[in-house]
């Protein structure tokens, strides 16, 4: 008897948990990746990376998702560079590329880093979509489809993602 007596008000704390509440148990990188246009790559991106297992809160999110900008981009550039040598004709569209690539790594992603740390996630929210913006000019700066069309749309993708996350710090 006093084993049920002793239960009972756990039992009847379960029983009336607010479902808000319930909420708030699920997994913070699902929480933030469903308010972002591209939840599948949200998610598996911030999974991809083993400091979001101890990301405490979506600054320590959008802090990753900046990272995961930079190295997208500089896997873009990388790419570029063998292109430039296997196709000498289209070395003018993939300059402006690589100059693209290159504005996102030297300004963008530190920008956002800085608004981050800083506690103006405004600024941030600026980076990350001039960032996409950087990823679409590079694409439209070739007639027809490039050759980077896959890494122009990740890339976007992750930075509109990464602009979504910090909305949410506004």
């Amino acid at each position: 008897m006093k084993a049920i007596l002793f239960v009972f008000p756990f039992v009847l704390a379960v029983a009336y948990f607010p479902i808000s509440q319930c909420q708030n148990l699920l997994p913070l990188i699902e929480q933030t990746c469903k308010q972002t246009p591209y939840y599948g790559l949200c998610v598996t991106s911030l999974k991809s990376d083993p400091r979001s297992k101890t990301a405490g809160d979506v600054q320590a999110i959008a802090l990753i998702m900046v990272d995961i900008i930079k190295a997208k981009a500089g896997g873009a550039l990388q790419h570029i560079e063998k292109l430039k040598q296997k196709y000498p004709a289209l070395r003018v569209p993939l300059s402006a590329c690589k100059d693209r690539f290159n504005a996102i790594i030297i300004g963008d992603v530190p920008q956002a880093v800085e608004a981050l740390t800083k506690g103006d996630p405004k600024f941030a929210v600026d980076a990350a979509n001039d960032a996409a913006l950087e990823a679409d000019s590079c694409e439209r700066g070739f007639s027809g489809k490039s050759p980077i069309t896959q890494m122009n749309k990740l890339n976007h993708d992750i930075s509109i993602i990464t602009a979504s996350i910090v909305k949410t710090m506004l």
